[in-house]
């Protein structure tokens, strides 16, 4: 592990069910950790209950292979990540840990919505992605495809993950990452039958693919493991076509840490150099036996061993390190150290959270914590719970604020018009699992749930008029203006807006609303500015149409006059009146209720598409495309969130279970007006606000907007 050279970090990331699991279990296999019997079974890397039962990933998991050529040992650290699009922030998370991912795909299915987000998120991370081409036995047995047809296919799987790197890439790097089979960075072959090779096998081997179709014919296919093990095929891929991490550090590092690469901090990351300072970027948290936090993520810089003094630049507190340990999928192996450029966990830590910066402790004040880690989509479903006695609700508290920290993309909050708790996810399944984890933290405690519902948010059409409103107490003003966050593509994840370079940004939620500092005030009363910043937080969090989130807004503070009597001004009178002019200044910008929407992607037999489109059509989807392949027609659709649940029941009560359906977040867009007043109406009910929606000029003390 000291010999950076032969370490390898890697990742697999896929679509659901194209195979991530079973071939992680033939990587186990072929390092002789696992019966080769059991290969597709064992799901090893899947060690949770949950994700036993439904047969799919729900978190990363690590684990430390060692492969022996004849030459030499390689390290392979290994992280297994979800595919269902409910978990993509773990996969984000986990792909800062690793140098390169193995992307597989269904050569059946080929590239999907959700193989798009996870290449496209490891780009954004520099990490470079091969490809693993699964389930060709479907090709032969299902399809029954010539050998001239399957070709067909595999060059239209490599042009398109070619096309995705050239999109999403930075082409003096991508260049040199596109995939062919001359190059050696592509496998074929199928994970469940443990068969795999590439062109430089194939040649060497005088084998044609003809050979493959006869053996499946013929009933023989074991023949075909035999002589090409997938393990061999993959490893070879591995170590001859991805960098290993000091070679990866000379480019991954300055994409995702904005310090000075020249200090002595930023010479040990480009160096990789396990005698420098101690840098580590924590990619997840979870809360051990000992009711302590242990973190894992990937060592950047220096030697961690027990008793090495480090400081958490975010959470600002001095720690040492307790214990350190490898991760073998569910099991620790604990070590005595562990260098630069691998995989560690450590324990014994207060307070943590994914995406902190760990550092050694010398170099506190030196070290610029790494980018925010950024996510793809954003919490889209919602559910109100609670303990069904309330003197557990302490227990309760404490055991969701285990579940926030191990899970960042889970948002819990207390609805301050009905006193609701709250727990938002990424979807539905999300949730639901979220839930099962808190049960097992309570232990026996009962929980009364609701049903799941979509999240909504609250937005501007146009420009609102510059406001200008008092504090409860009248002796302080604010002048605001709300103008729309203008992006330059309707993705909700791409970048780009109206914000221009110069503006002074002084505050940013989660819900994609920016503060900017329009006035030459703030820099003199430093002290005020967070007392502003708390009304910025606060109206954003529950908007005035019905108490939703503001979202995708531009909020510009251009002025403000406090009472020369400091008592008068103090941070409730702040931050209400910041709030007032914000919410004047939006009620003049035509506000509208927004609602997120999926892609959608439906499998139905052929000859039930009818059917189909009619239950889809009835829950407001848009078709947008429809095409066949093998023995399902695909309709390709966006459907809001709100209309998903219980949409697969539906569909399966149809079909019997033949149909099912595979989503990604796609935006947010304008509620219909026929039903946006009733929506509106029923929330503004459920939260206990008038009936009638406020007026502009409610919030402010004269008509003032211009």
């Amino acid at each position: 592990m000291k010999k950076t050279e032969c370490i390898r970090n890697l990742g697999i990331v896929a679509h659901i069910d194209h195979g991530k699991t079973t071939l992680a279990d033939s990587l186990l296999a072929g390092t002789g950790l696992l019966s080769s019997n059991l290969v597709g079974s064992a799901r090893v890397l899947d060690y949770l209950k949950e994700e036993q039962i439904r047969g799919i990933t729900m978190k990363s998991a690590n684990v430390s292979l060692l492969y022996q050529t004849d030459a030499q040992s390689f390290i392979i650290n290994l992280v297994d990540t979800p595919g269902h699009v409910d978990f993509t922030g773990k996969v984000r998370r986990a792909l800062r840990s690793v140098d390169s991912v193995i992307v597989v795909v269904d050569a059946v299915e080929e590239i999907m919505a959700q193989t798009e987000i996870v290449i496209r998120q490891a780009l954004m991370e520099n990490v470079h992605p091969v490809l693993f081409i699964n389930k060709v036995d479907r090709l032969i047995t299902e399809l029954k495809l010539d050998e001239a047809q399957i070709q067909k296919k595999f060059e239209r799987i490599i042009k398109n993950f070619n096309d995705l790197l050239s999109i999403y890439g930075i082409s003096e790097i991508v260049n040199n990452w596109k995939i062919s089979p001359q190059k050696g960075n592509v496998v074929f072959g199928s994970a469940l039958h443990r068969w795999g090779f590439n062109l430089t096998i194939a040649r060497t081997n005088c084998m044609k693919f003809s050979t493959i179709i006869d053996a499946y014919k013929n009933k023989k296919q074991e023949t075909i493991a035999e002589k090409f093990p997938l393990h061999n095929a993959i490893f070879n891929m591995i170590i001859t076509q991805t960098p290993n991490p000091k070679d990866a550090q000379k480019y991954r590092v300055q994409k995702i840490w904005q310090g000075d690469i020249s200090s002595t901090i930023g010479q040990a990351m480009i160096k990789c150099d396990r005698d420098g300072p101690i840098v580590m970027c924590i990619t997840k948290v979870h809360t051990n036996r000992d009711s302590e936090l242990m973190v894992t993520g990937r060592l950047f810089s220096g030697t961690v061993k027990k008793g090495s003094k480090i400081f958490l630049t975010n959470a600002q507190i001095k720690e040492e390190i307790k214990e350190v340990f490898i991760y073998m999928s569910s099991f620790k192996e604990r070590v005595t150290q562990i260098s630069a450029g691998n995989l560690v966990a450590l324990s014994g830590f207060r307070k943590a959270i994914p995406g902190e910066t760990i550092v050694d402790l010398e170099y506190m004040q030196n070290m610029i914590p790494f980018e925010k880690i950024k996510y793809f989509s954003e919490p889209v479903t919602k559910l109100s719970i609670e303990p069904k006695n309330p003197q557990e609700i302490d227990q309760f508290l404490d055991a969701i604020n285990k579940l926030i920290i191990e899970d960042p993309n889970l948002v819990f909050s207390i609805d301050a018009e009905t006193g609701e708790y709250l727990l938002a996810g990424m979807g539905e399944l999300h949730l639901e699992v979220a839930i099962k984890l808190l049960d097992d933290y309570l232990n026996g405690i009962h929980l009364v749930v609701s049903p799941p519902k979509a999240v909504y948010g609250e937005s501007a059409t146009k420009y609102g008029s510059i406001a200008k409103a008092k504090s409860p107490n009248k002796q302080n003003q604010f002048t605001i203006q709300v103008e729309i966050l203008d992006t330059t593509t309707t993705d909700v994840n791409q970048e780009g807006s109206n914000i221009d370079f110069r503006e002074k940004i002084i505050a940013e939620d989660n819900h994609e609303n920016v503060f900017i500092d329009a006035t030459e005030q703030s820099d003199e009363l430093p002290e005020i500015l967070k007392f502003i910043i708390s009304g910025f937080n606060f109206a954003c969090k529950s908007g005035p149409l019905c108490g939703e989130p503001l979202k995708r807004l531009k909020i510009k503070l251009l002025g403000f006059k406090l009472s020369e009597n400091t008592e008068l001004s103090g941070p409730e009178e702040i931050m209400h009146g910041v709030g007032k002019a914000i919410f004047g200044s939006f009620l003049t910008g035509k506000p509208r209720l927004f609602e997120p929407t999926y892609k959608i992607d439906v499998y139905t037999p052929a000859g039930l598409e009818g059917d189909c489109i009619k239950i889809l059509r009835k829950r407001r989807c848009k078709i947008t495309a429809f095409e066949q392949t093998g023995f399902f027609s695909i309709l390709h659709g966006i459907i809001p969130v709100s209309e998903t649940f219980g949409l697969s029941m539906k569909l399966r009560s149809m079909s019997s279970g033949r149909t099912f359906w595979y989503s990604t977040i796609n935006n947010w867009i304008k509620i219909p007006k026929e039903i946006e007043k009733k929506i509106i109406k029923n929330l503004r009910k459920q939260k206990g606000l008038p009936i009638d929606l406020p007026a502009a000029n409610q919030f402010l003390e004269e008509n003032n907007c211009n």
